[in-house]
């Protein structure tokens, strides 16, 4: 398995949500199956870096919070 600097993990996360933004801010009625499918793909990933980053940021006080990083889109988890 790759490992990225924290660094890295910063701008991975935030291209990653900007993606995200993309495709959710689409019309419903323009989205496309492919985009679906990739929206869903992107969010998958989105969790995936989110605990990588919580495992390469422990220790590390020069990194933002998750949570600084990506949009608050209201999700409840719980």
């Amino acid at each position: 398995m790759t490992t990225f600097s924290g660094r890295s993990l910063v701008m991975i996360i935030q291209a990653v949500d900007r993606e995200i933004n993309r495709l959710t801010a689409l019309p419903d009625d323009s989205i496309t199956p492919t985009e679906e499918i990739r929206l869903v793909d992107y969010e998958s990933l989105a969790d995936e870096l989110e605990d990588a980053y919580e495992k390469a940021s422990a220790g590390h006080t020069n990194l933002p919070e998750y949570n600084l990083l990506v949009t608050d889109r209201g999700q409840d988890d719980g």
